[in-house]
């Protein structure tokens, strides 16, 4: 088993988690599936090979339930870990005041203390690795501040923070962590709420979840501790980073009209 490479992944029963699965099931991996819905991961994995994939019922705020789930899924592989995918992650739309508190703090919880859950306990698995990388969801809304997804925004900024500091402390490891900034993507998150922001509605979901995937499976095999997802998102960033602040923000009022 030492010579299997091993991914595991959080948020795994639909959306990007359930795509990058399957797409890495594809490709040979030994696959660990973490989801809060349990009778789902059974669902969407009936017809996979058993021998390939593990299931396991998480939530990610919980940091017990993530280090067991973990901690069992790499004891089966010499208690090693190839790639962590932290994809778990909650969106409510709306006005900030109009979101209950415990829904906000839920929000924080899954988002930010999801990451640094998996990320301490996958820690040990991943350096035993040798090389290893860590895949944290991060988005385009962690540019600046997006009104109508205050919490959600903010939870982003914390991900793409807590990746460039473990991408610095945890090089001479041998782990890499970088993360995937996509736009609005057309999944199930997004489709079942019952509002949409101004800024969804000016600029759309065009993004599936496969191409997000794609760009997952870019940063596995050649990590960059930032990636965007789509040219004309990736030209935003860009322009976004070299403008004054002032600028940016004058954007995102525009857009969010």
């Amino acid at each position: 088993m030492r010579n299997k490479k091993t991914i595991f992944i959080t948020g795994a029963a639909s959306g990007i988690g359930l795509v990058a699965a399957h797409h890495f099931y594809q490709m040979g991996y030994r696959v660990g599936m973490a989801d809060v819905n349990m009778p789902l991961l059974k669902e969407v994995t009936a017809a996979w090979d058993n021998r390939n994939v593990r299931l396991y019922s998480v939530d990610v705020s919980d940091f017990l339930q993530v280090s067991t789930a973990i901690t069992a899924f790499c004891s089966e592989y010499n208690k090693q870990l190839s790639v962590l995918l932290n994809n778990a992650g909650i969106l409510e739309i709306g006005a900030f005041q109009d979101i209950t508190n415990e829904q906000h703090q839920r929000i924080l919880s899954v988002n930010i203390a999801g990451v640094i859950n998996a990320s301490q306990a996958a820690f040990p698995f991943l350096k035993n690795n040798g090389e290893s990388t860590i895949v944290n969801m991060s988005s385009a809304s962690s540019d600046y501040g997006v009104p109508e997804l205050a919490s959600y925004s903010a939870s982003k900024f914390a991900v793409k923070a807590l990746t460039e500091a473990l991408e610095l402390e945890w090089h001479k490891f041998g782990i890499s962590v970088c993360d995937v900034m996509p736009p609005f993507v057309a999944t199930n998150m997004l489709s079942s709420q019952e509002k949409s922001a101004k800024v969804m509605d000016r600029l759309g979901a065009n993004l599936s979840a496969e191409d997000v995937v794609a760009v997952i499976i870019k940063q596995v095999k050649s990590p960059k501790t930032h990636r965007t997802v789509s040219l004309l998102y990736s030209v935003m960033h860009t322009l976004s980073n070299a403008s004054p602040t002032f600028i940016n923000r004058r954007v995102m009022k525009f857009l969010s009209r």
